[in-house]
């Protein structure tokens, strides 16, 4: 989808890194920071018919090293709590009070940081595919007894150790996606994201072969996993309480990159009134499935109904 943008710019957030920003839509509407996944996926246009653009004006951010980010790719300084006070320096730099918030996945996690480490600062959020970066979530997705299970010819690609050690995996996987030899690179960058797409959406084959993005894409979501993701599970554990925002997750059924019986049990064991989850049954995880999308866009618009709704009896 092409869409033009109110503006596109590049901002300094210090460790020699700066963030692509671009805005969308209605530059007096309610303001919205997209929050892509990944980590390390940037933020594409194409999602951009998510949003009613007469009615929102939305912020597309790439996080650190991701998408337009400079420098692209860049591992250093690049961690959980750095992105969470990119998110805060954007809305400081446009100048903005409070926003609302989408994303999915990893976006969905930030998303939850976020609006915990700065109540005041989000109105309303709709989030997807909600990421929990526990153990249990690492295991599932790069363990012998989870996802490997359902989908044993898939993970046989992915395996490149002979051993079951996630931590030799995750060496394995930085050596290939580092390594000098472009065909090598390539060879691990297909067969990280092509376990990845055939857990998000079983049967699809689509897959942007060796483009730069999609090595960004490996290389910092390996980074991330290999490094626990920065404690984030623990944080969430902390301070899921203190969400004051309207929440609302929307989880597929067959979710196999973040099952929903593990958010069940993170939202069952951290309470918090302002956080409804709507299940979407035979739902998977990427936007690529139409029930997902659907359900999505559904809730951002009535989002933006209840805001203008809370504005008029102010």
């Amino acid at each position: 989808m092409e869409c033009q943008s109110i503006s596109r710019d590049w901002l300094t957030v210090g460790d020699g890194h700066e963030l692509y920003v671009a805005q969308y839509g209605n530059m007096d509407g309610i303001p919205l920071l997209y929050l892509h996944g990944g980590p390390g996926a940037g933020c594409s246009t194409e999602e951009l018919v998510l949003f009613d653009l007469s009615i929102y004006r939305v912020i597309f951010m790439d996080q650190r090293g991701a998408g337009l980010s400079r420098p692209r790719g860049e591992l250093k300084h690049n961690n959980v709590n750095k992105l969470l006070t990119d998110i805060e320096q954007v809305r400081e730099w446009l100048d903005i009070s409070k926003w609302t918030l989408a994303g999915g996945s990893f976006g969905a996690t930030l998303g939850l940081l976020y609006a915990a480490a700065y109540p005041t600062r989000v109105i309303e959020q709709v989030l997807w595919g909600a990421f929990i970066p526990s153990e249990e979530s690492i295991r599932w997705l790069y363990g012998q007894q989870g996802a490997a299970r359902l989908f044993p010819s898939e993970q046989l690609d992915f395996s490149v150790v002979a051993s079951s050690d996630k931590q030799q995996l995750f060496s394995c996987y930085r050596d290939g996606l580092d390594n000098q030899c472009a065909s090598v690179r390539k060879d691990f960058t297909r067969r990280w994201l092509r376990w990845e797409m055939a857990l998000a959406y079983p049967g699809c084959k689509q897959y942007k072969e060796n483009t730069n993005l999609s090595q960004v894409l490996a290389s910092i979501e390996l980074y991330y996993v290999a490094n626990n993701y920065f404690a984030a599970f623990e944080q969430l554990c902390d301070s899921l309480v203190n969400i004051q925002a309207r929440t609302v997750i929307i989880q597929g059924e067959l979710d196999w990159v973040c099952p929903i019986g593990v958010l069940l049990s993170f939202l069952q064991d951290y309470k918090n009134q302002h956080i409804n989850l709507v299940e979407i049954k035979g739902g998977y995880h990427a936007l690529a499935d139409i029930k997902m999308t659907r359900a999505v866009v559904s809730a951002i618009r009535e989002m933006a109904q209840i805001i203008e709704k809370g504005n008029k009896h102010k």
